[in-house]
């Protein structure tokens, strides 16, 4: 009988919980792009101001982290990076090829006769491997490209095939503040047997590597639905490695004993096609969660996909601005195709369309950059406006569809702290001196449920009267007609001779600061590295 590969609550939890404690990668590599700016161990940016230590041709950020991944190499025939040179296999991602060759360096002693199970991880070889696309070919010549690095020859071939797609389906994108993929690791079942679900109940954070281990996070809150055991994992791999990104799954909706704990595999953002092609091309399965299967569409994926017309030029067109935004730095051709794309009549685009959304966070980088290379002049300052107005734009959007689908939270926390730096940053430009009081907010986060409805209160407040939302957008001919009727937003009746001042603007950003790292606090944890940055910059105000 197969072991039903699903976790579950071992009893009710409330809203941002950790449910795991720290969790250990069984394997994990950095991608070819971070090898040299990158901690090869915790994956921590490199200090730019100490030596950096060297092992194998890698480098770490501290002797800790290097002995960590000598002790691992010793476990091991072969260091899990040292055979880089013998993967060259153009199929996949050499990041993809070192994890999972470390996978089957370590397990190669114990591997059993079942390439269905990989030390309990699905391998989903039989769907992977009979796909129609070329991902077959793919997963097959770098499984070549292993065995001849791990000195197995087509004997070890089968072996590397099952080994490789428990990694492509299991494998986790380790994302650093910024949201960058930095690497991948996998972990063990307590997190890889953990189910995808477009309205998840749970999120999951990687860890600083100087957080402590102890309180609540050394409870484990999650069980396996099954009782029924597997008997081919190695033991030392039950434990995970000392050193690697560590991973903690934290709740961010109430959750029943016995009821299934889920976390997304794809960005919740997207519109449901795009979320089921995705996960189809990925993983080989559809989604049959309750957001995918409501008929009809729920409010947010009615809103994400909404639009006057066809959204097959538009899409084509944003995309290639984008692009060639991402190539060039050409900001000033970016942001006239942008706007003209969103200006468009016959296309028309919602403003929470998710076209628009990715709009707006390539508009808000865009003028970012431009208002950097621009003088300390009136043009300067008007870049940094609008740069403000899409980072804000994009908070206000998605914080309407998060009070309709409370697991975008880890998506909603960012743009908030992103419009929250780009508003007080704005306001350094204004005034000299920068203040605010007489709301009684303290500059500190928590997860409080009347700290967060009062802040949000606050931001209501300051952007009701319209006269902020005007400063910003003067002059960008799309900003000016942007519709914002936020049902949130109390709408207040503002003199028109009051004027909006520097304090005023940093008033809102510190807000949407402090807003933001309340959210990041409850999906991610008081010491995440998001959390831990907000409350820096709070600290600074």
């Amino acid at each position: 009988m197969e072991t039903e590969m699903e976790m579950v609550s071992a009893e009710s939890i409330g809203i941002g919980e950790d449910l795991t404690p720290p969790l250990s990668p069984i394997s994990y590599s950095l991608h070819d792009a971070f090898l040299h700016s990158h901690c090869s161990s915790c994956f921590s940016p490199l200090p730019s101001s100490s030596p950096h230590h060297h092992a194998g041709g890698l480098l770490y950020c501290s002797s800790s982290c290097c002995c960590c991944c000598c002790c691992e190499s010793s476990r091991s025939p072969l260091h899990h990076f040292s055979s880089s040179a013998h993967l060259l296999s153009p199929s996949l991602e050499p990041s993809d090829l070192r994890v999972a060759l470390h996978f089957l360096l370590q397990i190669k002693p114990h591997f059993n006769s079942s390439y269905h199970r990989i030390c309990g991880l699905m391998s989903n070889r039989h769907r992977l491997l009979t796909s129609s696309d070329d991902l077959a070919i793919r997963i097959r010549n770098g499984a070549r490209a292993m065995a001849a690095a791990a000195d197995g020859g087509e004997f070890l071939l089968e072996e590397a095939e099952a080994v490789l797609c428990a990694v492509l389906t299991n494998a986790v994108e380790v994302q650093d503040r910024m949201g960058r993929s930095v690497g991948i690791a996998v972990y063990d079942t307590c997190f890889s047997w953990i189910n995808h679900s477009c309205s998840p109940n749970a999120s999951y954070t990687f860890l600083p590597p100087e957080t402590p281990r102890g309180g609540q996070r050394c409870r484990c809150l999650i069980t396996p639905a099954s009782s029924q055991p597997f008997d081919d994992t190695p033991p030392h791999l039950l434990t995970g490695l000392a050193g690697g990104p560590k991973i903690v799954v934290r709740s961010i909706k109430t959750i029943k004993k016995g009821e299934q704990v889920t976390v997304s595999y794809t960005d919740l953002l997207q519109p449901k096609e795009l979320r089921q092609s995705e996960l189809w091309s990925k993983y080989r399965f559809t989604c049959c969660c309750h957001r995918c299967a409501a008929h009809p569409l729920t409010y947010v994926d009615q809103h994400l996909q909404d639009s006057c017309g066809s959204d097959d030029f538009v899409t084509e067109y944003i995309d290639d601005a984008i692009d060639d935004y991402l190539c060039s730095n050409d900001t000033e051709s970016c942001c006239k195709k942008l706007e003209d794309a969103l200006l468009n009549h016959k296309t028309r685009l919602h403003p929470q369309n998710h076209l628009s959304l990715k709009a707006y966070t390539t508009l808000a980088s865009a003028y970012s950059s431009a208002s950097a290379i621009a003088m300390e002049d009136e043009d300067g300052l008007k870049m940094k406006r609008f740069s403000a107005a899409y980072s804000l734009l994009l908070a206000l959007q998605t914080h309407d569809l998060f009070l309709h689908e409370s697991s975008l939270i880890a998506s909603v926390s960012n743009f908030w702290i992103g419009a929250g730096e780009s508003l007080v940053n704005l306001a350094a430009r204004l005034v000299s001196s920068r203040r605010w009081g007489g709301c009684g907010c303290r500059w500190s986060i928590d997860i409080r449920e009347s700290l967060k409805e009062h802040v949000l209160k606050c931001i209501s407040d300051i952007i009701g009267g319209g006269k902020v939302w005007k400063f910003l957008v003067v002059g960008n001919s799309y900003l000016e007609v942007v519709p914002m009727d936020m049902r949130w937003v109390e709408s207040k009746t503002v003199g028109d001779d009051e004027c909006v001042d520097g304090q005023q603007v940093f008033g809102l950003g510190a807000h949407c600061l402090l807003y933001g790292g309340i959210l990041a606090n409850i999906s991610g944890g008081h010491d995440s590295p998001l959390s831990c940055y907000v409350g820096r910059l709070l600290d600074e105000l």
